[in-house]
């Protein structure tokens, strides 16, 4: 897992190397008069989860709280609208009854973030993810080993405030469009809340 971790992050500093030289000419102004000048820009993000099963399968399903870090792009497409690419290591899961099955994510949101003022936007877009570790095999369901599908798709619907140039606020819902576990209906449910700091 810790192979599979530092390669994802040196792909992102790659990318963001790569990509820093272009740059789009759109004049934009934020309410703190910092102008923010069409080029791609690169930060880092963190936050906290609140993440559960959205299911029939188990009973007495209890949210778990977790966490997640990682990195982001910000790419001006038009006057108020950006691309929004995502390099996440996410830690969720839920109590399921007999105890906690943990999981941990690294996810790729691919978001379309929409200013619809300077400092409020409004973001939505899906997300891919790959399992990087999770503690299913220790739970039994009908005789049988849990089993996790290692890749997973979700769509993504929230928001964000932009403090200033740098500091930029997110709150986020994540529902799975896959399935979390294999042979049931356990499907991802999340809420974040987190923050992003552009260099």
């Amino acid at each position: 897992m810790k192979k599979v971790i530092f390669l994802a992050v040196v792909l992102l500093a790659l990318g963001a190397e790569k990509m820093k030289a272009q740059v789009i000419v759109q004049d934009k102004t934020i309410s703190n008069n910092n102008a923010l000048d069409g080029e791609i820009r690169f930060g880092a993000k963190a936050g906290l989860n609140i993440s559960t099963f959205i299911n029939k399968d188990y009973f007495d399903v209890t949210p778990k709280p977790g966490g997640f870090i990682g990195g982001l792009a910000e790419i001006p497409i038009t006057e108020g609208i950006y691309a929004q690419p995502e390099l996440l290591i996410s830690f969720q899961g839920a109590d399921i009854g007999p105890g906690d099955l943990n999981l941990i994510y690294l996810h790729v949101p691919l978001m379309g973030k929409y200013h619809i003022t300077d400092e409020f936007a409004a973001e939505l877009g899906p997300q891919l993810s790959l399992v990087l570790s999770d503690n299913a095999s220790d739970y039994i369901n009908n005789g049988e080993e849990l089993k996790t599908n290692t890749f997973q798709v979700a769509f993504n619907l929230g928001g964000g405030y932009r403090l200033n140039e740098s500091l930029y606020f997110q709150a986020r819902f994540s529902v799975g469009l896959s399935k979390t576990v294999q042979d049931s209906t356990v499907k991802n449910g999340i809420i974040q809340i987190g923050a992003a700091y552009f260099f």
